[in-house]
Protein backbone atom coordinates (compact mmCIF):
# COMPACT_ATOMS: atom_id res chain seq x y z
CA UNK A 1 0.00 0.00 0.00
CA UNK A 2 1.07 3.34 -0.56
CA UNK A 3 0.58 6.81 1.06
CA UNK A 4 -0.08 10.11 -0.10
CA UNK A 5 0.32 13.07 2.51
CA UNK A 6 -0.79 16.34 1.05
CA UNK A 7 0.96 19.24 2.69
CA UNK A 8 1.15 21.87 0.08
CA UNK A 9 -1.34 24.43 1.53
CA UNK A 10 -0.77 27.74 3.13
CA UNK A 11 -2.98 27.12 6.52
CA UNK A 12 -3.86 31.59 6.30
CA UNK A 13 -6.01 30.32 9.39
CA UNK A 14 -2.82 29.72 10.89
CA UNK A 15 -0.41 32.31 10.25
CA UNK A 16 -0.84 34.13 13.92
CA UNK A 17 1.24 31.05 15.67
CA UNK A 18 2.57 29.72 12.49
CA UNK A 19 3.25 32.38 9.53
CA UNK A 20 7.09 30.96 8.81
CA UNK A 21 6.52 27.08 8.70
CA UNK A 22 4.45 25.25 6.85
CA UNK A 23 0.85 24.55 8.42
CA UNK A 24 1.89 21.01 9.44
CA UNK A 25 4.95 21.63 11.23
CA UNK A 26 4.00 23.72 14.22
CA UNK A 27 5.31 23.02 17.42
CA UNK A 28 3.65 20.44 19.67
CA UNK A 29 5.60 19.51 22.75
CA UNK A 30 8.80 18.45 23.27
CA UNK A 31 10.15 20.28 19.88
CA UNK A 32 8.41 17.75 18.04
CA UNK A 33 6.15 19.35 14.58
CA UNK A 34 2.41 18.28 14.32
CA UNK A 35 3.47 16.34 11.10
CA UNK A 36 6.69 14.28 13.26
CA UNK A 37 3.62 12.18 15.18
CA UNK A 38 2.04 11.23 12.00
CA UNK A 39 5.23 9.96 9.71
CA UNK A 40 6.13 8.56 12.68
CA UNK A 41 2.98 6.06 12.34
CA UNK A 42 3.67 5.91 8.84
CA UNK A 43 7.17 4.48 9.36
CA UNK A 44 5.68 2.22 11.92
CA UNK A 45 3.05 0.75 9.84
CA UNK A 46 3.99 0.34 6.07
CA UNK A 47 7.05 -0.16 3.87
CA UNK A 48 5.38 0.96 1.26
CA UNK A 49 6.36 3.97 -0.83
CA UNK A 50 5.44 7.09 0.96
CA UNK A 51 4.77 10.08 -0.79
CA UNK A 52 4.65 13.94 0.68
CA UNK A 53 3.32 16.76 -1.11
CA UNK A 54 4.68 20.03 -0.73
CA UNK A 55 4.19 23.68 -1.76
CA UNK A 56 4.27 26.93 0.39
CA UNK A 57 7.57 26.98 2.30
CA UNK A 58 8.31 23.87 1.01
CA UNK A 59 12.50 24.14 2.13
CA UNK A 60 10.92 23.70 5.38
CA UNK A 61 9.29 20.60 4.66
CA UNK A 62 12.74 19.16 3.23
CA UNK A 63 14.42 20.52 6.33
CA UNK A 64 11.98 18.96 8.69
CA UNK A 65 12.11 15.09 6.93
CA UNK A 66 16.38 15.52 7.22
CA UNK A 67 16.26 16.53 10.42
CA UNK A 68 14.34 14.12 11.54
CA UNK A 69 15.39 10.90 9.61
CA UNK A 70 12.25 10.80 7.46
CA UNK A 71 14.61 10.01 4.35
CA UNK A 72 12.50 7.41 2.78
CA UNK A 73 9.74 9.89 1.40
CA UNK A 74 8.93 10.92 -2.15
CA UNK A 75 8.56 14.58 -2.06
CA UNK A 76 7.00 16.78 -4.73
CA UNK A 77 6.50 19.40 -5.26
CA UNK A 78 3.12 21.38 -6.29
CA UNK A 79 3.49 24.94 -7.77
CA UNK A 80 -0.37 25.54 -7.87
CA UNK A 81 -0.39 25.03 -3.66
CA UNK A 82 -2.81 28.02 -3.50
CA UNK A 83 -5.25 26.29 -5.59
CA UNK A 84 -7.60 23.37 -4.29
CA UNK A 85 -5.65 20.67 -2.68
CA UNK A 86 -7.04 18.03 -5.88
CA UNK A 87 -4.13 19.77 -7.85
CA UNK A 88 -1.52 18.51 -5.15
CA UNK A 89 -2.75 14.82 -5.93
CA UNK A 90 -2.85 15.00 -9.82
CA UNK A 91 1.07 16.49 -9.10
CA UNK A 92 1.78 12.08 -8.03
CA UNK A 93 -1.27 10.91 -10.22
CA UNK A 94 1.57 9.29 -12.41
CA UNK A 95 3.52 7.96 -9.48
CA UNK A 96 0.73 6.37 -7.62
CA UNK A 97 0.49 2.49 -9.18
CA UNK A 98 -0.96 0.54 -6.24
CA UNK A 99 -3.59 0.89 -3.69
CA UNK A 100 -3.20 3.91 -1.27
CA UNK A 101 -3.99 5.68 1.69
CA UNK A 102 -4.43 9.54 1.11
CA UNK A 103 -4.21 12.19 4.26
CA UNK A 104 -4.28 15.65 4.73
CA UNK A 105 -0.99 16.51 6.62
CA UNK A 106 -3.27 19.12 8.82
CA UNK A 107 -4.69 15.64 10.30
CA UNK A 108 -3.22 13.17 12.95
CA UNK A 109 -5.19 10.82 14.83
CA UNK A 110 -4.89 7.65 17.14
CA UNK A 111 -2.57 4.72 17.04
CA UNK A 112 -5.28 2.43 17.26
CA UNK A 113 -6.75 4.56 14.47
CA UNK A 114 -3.98 4.43 11.98
CA UNK A 115 -3.70 1.06 12.57
CA UNK A 116 -7.25 0.61 11.50
CA UNK A 117 -6.47 2.84 8.04
CA UNK A 118 -3.52 0.87 7.73
CA UNK A 119 -5.14 -2.85 7.96
CA UNK A 120 -8.39 -1.49 5.90
CA UNK A 121 -8.76 -4.18 3.13
CA UNK A 122 -11.35 -3.64 0.81
CA UNK A 123 -12.17 -4.22 -3.03
CA UNK A 124 -14.00 -0.20 -2.97
CA UNK A 125 -13.25 3.12 -2.23
CA UNK A 126 -13.13 3.97 1.33
CA UNK A 127 -13.99 6.97 3.45
CA UNK A 128 -12.96 7.22 7.27
CA UNK A 129 -15.91 8.95 8.90
CA UNK A 130 -16.74 9.25 13.15
CA UNK A 131 -20.10 10.09 14.40
CA UNK A 132 -19.11 10.80 17.75
CA UNK A 133 -18.50 14.68 17.53
CA UNK A 134 -20.70 17.68 17.06
CA UNK A 135 -19.77 18.76 14.01
CA UNK A 136 -19.21 22.50 13.32
CA UNK A 137 -20.03 24.59 10.06
CA UNK A 138 -16.50 24.08 9.52
CA UNK A 139 -16.39 20.31 9.39
CA UNK A 140 -17.28 17.62 6.52
CA UNK A 141 -20.44 16.06 7.21
CA UNK A 142 -21.85 12.56 5.52
CA UNK A 143 -25.25 11.44 4.51
CA UNK A 144 -25.05 7.88 4.31
CA UNK A 145 -27.34 4.49 3.51
CA UNK A 146 -26.32 1.19 4.15
CA UNK A 147 -22.70 1.73 5.09
CA UNK A 148 -22.37 3.72 1.53
CA UNK A 149 -21.63 7.05 1.00
CA UNK A 150 -24.60 9.60 -0.41
CA UNK A 151 -22.90 12.91 -0.33
CA UNK A 152 -20.71 14.92 1.67
CA UNK A 153 -20.65 18.95 2.28
CA UNK A 154 -20.36 20.83 5.32
CA UNK A 155 -23.41 22.38 4.26
CA UNK A 156 -25.58 19.13 4.24
CA UNK A 157 -28.87 19.74 7.04
CA UNK A 158 -29.29 16.14 7.26
CA UNK A 159 -26.54 13.77 7.63
CA UNK A 160 -25.39 10.81 9.85
CA UNK A 161 -21.32 11.16 9.94
CA UNK A 162 -18.28 13.63 9.77
CA UNK A 163 -15.49 12.72 7.54
CA UNK A 164 -12.25 12.67 9.29
CA UNK A 165 -9.82 13.28 6.20
CA UNK A 166 -8.57 9.44 4.85
CA UNK A 167 -9.63 7.93 1.74
CA UNK A 168 -8.56 5.00 0.67
CA UNK A 169 -8.55 3.74 -2.92
CA UNK A 170 -8.20 0.03 -3.86
CA UNK A 171 -5.76 -0.91 -6.95
CA UNK A 172 -8.75 -2.11 -8.92
CA UNK A 173 -10.73 1.39 -8.57
CA UNK A 174 -7.59 3.78 -9.42
CA UNK A 175 -9.21 3.87 -13.16
CA UNK A 176 -12.41 5.05 -11.90
CA UNK A 177 -10.52 7.51 -9.05
CA UNK A 178 -8.41 9.06 -11.18
CA UNK A 179 -11.52 9.80 -14.27
CA UNK A 180 -13.83 11.45 -11.56
CA UNK A 181 -10.85 13.73 -10.40
CA UNK A 182 -10.32 14.90 -13.69
CA UNK A 183 -13.91 15.35 -14.29
CA UNK A 184 -13.85 17.28 -11.01
CA UNK A 185 -11.39 19.70 -12.00
CA UNK A 186 -13.04 19.85 -15.23
CA UNK A 187 -16.14 21.39 -13.17
CA UNK A 188 -14.32 23.03 -10.32
CA UNK A 189 -11.26 24.82 -12.00
CA UNK A 190 -8.93 26.07 -9.47
CA UNK A 191 -11.29 25.33 -6.34
CA UNK A 192 -11.46 21.39 -7.12
CA UNK A 193 -10.84 19.28 -3.97
CA UNK A 194 -10.42 15.78 -3.06
CA UNK A 195 -13.83 15.64 -1.26
CA UNK A 196 -15.61 16.92 -4.26
CA UNK A 197 -13.82 13.70 -6.10
CA UNK A 198 -16.21 11.22 -3.95
CA UNK A 199 -19.14 12.85 -4.70
CA UNK A 200 -18.65 12.74 -8.09
CA UNK A 201 -17.57 9.04 -8.25
CA UNK A 202 -21.23 8.60 -6.30
CA UNK A 203 -22.61 10.22 -9.40
CA UNK A 204 -21.35 7.68 -11.71
CA UNK A 205 -22.39 5.17 -9.65
CA UNK A 206 -19.19 3.95 -7.72
CA UNK A 207 -19.66 2.62 -4.22
CA UNK A 208 -17.94 4.49 -1.79
CA UNK A 209 -17.75 2.43 1.52
CA UNK A 210 -17.80 4.12 5.08
CA UNK A 211 -15.35 2.75 7.71
CA UNK A 212 -16.00 4.20 10.97
CA UNK A 213 -13.81 5.64 13.80
CA UNK A 214 -15.78 6.45 16.21
CA UNK A 215 -14.13 6.24 19.90
CA UNK A 216 -11.09 6.98 18.96
CA UNK A 217 -9.45 11.25 19.02
CA UNK A 218 -8.43 12.80 16.38
CA UNK A 219 -7.33 16.39 15.47
CA UNK A 220 -7.26 19.05 13.06
CA UNK A 221 -5.23 22.02 12.89
CA UNK A 222 -6.92 25.30 11.15
CA UNK A 223 -6.93 27.59 13.92
CA UNK A 224 -4.91 28.78 16.69
CA UNK A 225 -7.73 26.98 19.15
CA UNK A 226 -7.48 23.75 17.12
CA UNK A 227 -3.54 23.87 17.38
CA UNK A 228 -4.32 24.42 21.27
CA UNK A 229 -6.55 21.79 21.36
CA UNK A 230 -4.33 19.60 19.49
CA UNK A 231 -1.61 20.20 21.68
CA UNK A 232 -3.21 19.28 25.13
CA UNK A 233 -4.80 16.38 23.10
CA UNK A 234 -1.37 14.89 21.99
CA UNK A 235 0.59 15.59 25.27
CA UNK A 236 -2.67 13.72 27.05
CA UNK A 237 -2.65 10.54 24.98
CA UNK A 238 1.26 10.37 23.80
CA UNK A 239 3.03 7.01 24.08
CA UNK A 240 -0.82 5.42 24.41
Amino acid sequence: MQTVILAAGKGVRLEAVNADLPKSLVPIAEGKPYLWYTLTEVDRLTRGRKIIVTGHLSNKMGAFLNRFGFVDYDVVFNACYEWGNLYSLLCVRSEIQDTFLLFNADHHYATETYEKMFSHVSDEITVFCDHDRILTDDDMKVDAHEGLLVTMDKKLICYQLGYVGVTYVPHGRLSQYWAACDATGTRLGEKANVEAVLNELVTRGEKIAICDISGSWWTEIDTPEDWEKARRVIFVNRGS
